[in-house]
């Protein structure tokens, strides 16, 4: 399987949270899962009859219990709600709908998977059948159909955050192409950035790490000369990215550098000081 950035960027970033504990890596991401998947509105499938096919099904597997969330009084995650319920989202869109969906079935259900995955690696979920790690995170990754809800829920994350700060993510849109070329950023993110299957330009990558809180580094090996950068909140900027993906022809692959690495203002790969 070619791996896109979202799922190189999540496989790493989990993995990395599984395998050497980091709780206050694990809270931060618990805490942006959380609020974003709050915006999102409930699917009913409980009053629902079974799936009929393997399209149809949601998912939930064992242990997979709907979590409930309480935002904060006031958050706007439950400001009004442009497009109905059931609404289709080109038809959506078209109306004048909110951007991302709230109503999107697919990006709920990952939100909860991955917010399950968080919680129970740090004991928060204690009527998980077992604890996960990493064998945790390959079985979701290596499903076809919870892995894209969880990927469909990171493009719902870096829709918002797109939209959230116009002004800041406007001046890169020249500089991805000529497919973006006119476009509102409203417009990217309806044809670029929540279709599934459609690749990320600098772009969606700088939206994603900043979204999740998170330093990433793309080690850069499609084009004639090796580079890399990091990605992620400014505040963050000044240590070494928590994971790393190779940007390679037509796809992204998680690495794992021997040593702890960091990269320079130019591009060059340093040692890292920890």
């Amino acid at each position: 399987m070619r791996w896109s950035f979202y799922r190189a960027a999540l496989f790493g970033l989990l993995e990395h949270v599984l395998a050497a504990p980091d709780p206050q890596l694990a809270e931060r991401l618990d805490l942006v899962v959380s609020r974003h998947l709050a915006r999102l509105d409930e699917p009913q499938f409980q009053q629902q009859p079974p799936p009929t096919s393997p399209a149809a099904n949601d998912g939930r597997g064992a242990g997979m219990s709907p979590l409930r969330l309480t935002p904060a009084r006031g958050d706007p995650a439950f400001a009004p709600m442009h497009a109905s319920p059931g609404q289709p989202a080109a038809a959506a869109a078209a109306a004048g709908a909110q951007v991302p969906p709230r109503d999107d079935p697919a990006a709920y259900r990952g939100g909860q998977r991955l917010l399950r995955l968080l919680r129970t690696a740090w004991f928060k979920c204690p009527d998980a059948p077992r604890p996960s790690d990493v064998s945790s995170l390959e079985r979701l990754f290596n499903s076809v159909e919870q892995s894209g809800e969880v990927i469909r829920f990171a493009r719902s994350l870096t829709a918002r955050e797109l939209m959230a700060a116009e002004e800041l993510y406007t001046p890169f849109i020249p500089g991805c192409g000529g497919d973006y070329t006119g476009l509102t950023l409203r417009q990217i993110c309806e044809r670029h950035v929540l279709p599934m299957g459609v690749e990320v330009e600098q772009l969606q990558i700088i939206a994603a790490c900043t979204a999740l809180g998170v330093t990433l580094a793309v080690l850069d090996v499609a084009g004639s000369a090796v580079g890399a950068i990091k990605h992620g909140p400014a505040a963050q900027q000044h240590g070494p990215p928590v994971a790393w993906v190779a940007h390679l022809p037509g796809h992204y692959d998680v690495i794992y550098p021997a040593r702890p690495l960091d990269v320079a203002p130019g591009g060059q790969l340093v040692a890292a000081i920890i």
